[in-house]
């Protein structure tokens, strides 16, 4: 289900139509893609330019920003024509086309929605399923949990290679990662390291 009415958004061609009717000698100059990376997400960064008339003294700059690899099927491996789109929707936006609720074009709108998520329904429900309810209800450790046996294991000088011998030997188990523990487990580590 969309969470926005698209109909509320005008799409770029539409804004381009409006704008060359306005100003037949409308110019357009897009930048040369660069990518861009900001806490480990990459992303192409595009610029265009638009001059409404060959003496455009103050044209309009807009800028925007497509994460790579693309969220959803249509943008992946389309993030370059993507931001370049968007680009010029937000250019085109800055001179009053299409701008009714927003700047946002119908095309960014779009590529931001979720994929629609597939209903799964077993091909015969009157037979028993082979693993029966495979839902995990386990509490695991928490982020906190997990980061406090850590802290004072270090504390203690127990390296990251004898934490996990130290942990099975305090649960009499044999886990082989730190994020399979739960929550009361956690605590008796907790509890054994702060003895």
């Amino acid at each position: 289900m969309n969470a926005f009415n698209l109909g509320d958004y005008v799409d770029v061609p539409t804004r381009l139509a409006e704008a060359l009717k306005r100003w037949p000698d409308l110019r357009i100059q897009e930048t040369k893609p660069v990518i861009v990376t900001v806490d480990n997400q990459q992303y192409v960064e595009i610029s265009c330019t638009v001059w409404r008339a060959l003496d455009d003294l103050v044209p309009t700059v807009a800028y925007c920003w497509e994460p790579i690899p693309g969220r959803t099927p249509y943008t992946k491996g389309s993030e370059m024509m993507n931001a370049s789109t968007s680009c010029l929707g937000r250019a085109l936006g800055f001179l009053g086309m299409g701008i009714g609720k927003s700047i946002a074009s119908r095309n960014e709108i779009q590529a931001r929605q979720p994929s629609p998520i597939a209903e799964v329904t077993p091909i015969r429900a009157d037979l028993e399923q082979p693993f029966g309810d495979t839902t995990d209800t386990k509490q695991y450790a928490s982020p906190k949990q997990r980061g406090m046996i850590r802290a004072l294991a270090f504390e203690k000088k127990i390296g990251t290679t004898e934490l996990m011998p130290y942990i099975n030997k305090v649960l009499d188990n044999k886990y082989s990662s730190i994020e399979a523990l739960t929550k009361q487990e956690a605590s008796q580590v907790i509890e054994a390291l702060q003895a």
